[in-house]
Formats: structure tokens, C-alpha cells, sequence
């Protein structure tokens, strides 16, 4: 079950940081001026993108495993809903970001206000899919020993039967 308690996890803080960014860090950019508010998201947007996008895939990962090991449809559910905003990101958030990392400075004004506030629109699907997937998880968790490894986790596992050391009788 440490996998997928570990999906859920890191569900959780890829959830947490999007409604952070969201309701706290884009909210308080909307407050700037244009010129202070494209300075701040550009570096922002950087750091953040790596942050993201990696806890995304360990999170997918981490639920792919997870329903190998139970063969339970919440855990694939929850990994392809963690897996989604890389591709939601690649193809329809990468023009916006795109457009406003390019902008010069000097050239902030209402277009660039623009592109913010629909950033935060398109983000909010981000932060949606990561709240999905923690649920996602969570609904596996608590089927709790219903959860029974595979067929073929068991055969990986082979003759040990388990990952921990067998315990003296």
C-alpha cells in the first residue's frame, strides 16, 4: 500500500502548490502594476514549471505503480489524471506562456495584463486535474484490504511473496 499512499502524497503537494500559484501567487500579481507583474510571473513561471512538471511525473509514476501492484481503477485514474497536465501544458498553455516570456518588459501594458489573467484561467485546469488525482487516490486508499496485490505483481514478486524480509516464526 506505500505506493499508493505515496501517488496520494505527492498528489496532495503537486494539488497544494497549483492552489497556491493560483489563489495565492497569481492572485497577488493581479494587484501590480503590468510592468511588475510580467517581472515577477516570468521567473516565477520558470521555477515553477520545473517544480510542477516533475511532481506530476512522480506522481503518475507513483500511481502506475500503484495499480500494478492492486490492480485497482482509481490508482490508473488518478496517475493518468496526474500525468494530464504535461500535455494540457504542452499544447494549450505553451502559446500563453510562450507570448508572455517573449514580451519585453518596456512592453507591458493591457496586453500582457491579458495574457495573465487567461494564464490563470488555463492554469486553474492544472490545479483541477490535481485535485482530481488526490481524490482519485484517496478512493483507492480507502477500499483499503479489498486491495489485493495482482496476478502479475505476485509473479514479480515471485517466491518471496513480499519486498520486506520474511519475519522468523
Amino acid at each position: 500500500m506505500t505506493l499508493g499512499v505515496l501517488a496520494a502524497v505527492s498528489a496532495a503537494v503537486f494539488f497544494g502548490a497549483a492552489v497556491y500559484v493560483l489563489f495565492v501567487e497569481h492572485a497577488a500579481r493581479g494587484e501590480l502594476d503590468d510592468q511588475t507583474a510580467l517581472a515577477e510571473w516570468k521567473p516565477a513561471y520558470k521555477r515553477g514549471a520545473i517544480m510542477q512538471g516533475g511532481i506530476a511525473l512522480l506522481t503518475a509514476g507513483l500511481g502506475i505503480a500503484a495499480w500494478l501492484q492492486f490492480d485497482h481503477p482509481a490508482f490508473l485514474i488518478g496517475a493518468i489524471l496526474a500525468a494530464l497536465p504535461w500535455p494540457w501544458t504542452l499544447f494549450v498553455i505553451r502559446p500563453t506562456n510562450d507570448q508572455l516570456l517573449a514580451l519585453p518588459m518596456e512592453q507591458a501594458g493591457m496586453s500582457s495584463r491579458h495574457l495573465l489573467q487567461k494564464w490563470g484561467r488555463l492554469h486553474s485546469v492544472r490545479t483541477l486535474l490535481g485535485g482530481l488525482a488526490t481524490i482519485s487516490f484517496v478512493i483507492a486508499l480507502m477500499s483499503g484490504p479489498s486491495i489485493k496485490p495482482s496476478a502479475d505483481f505476485k509473479k514479480f514478486l515471485g517466491e518471496r511473496g513480499s519486498f520486506y524480509p520474511q519475519q522468523a516464526k
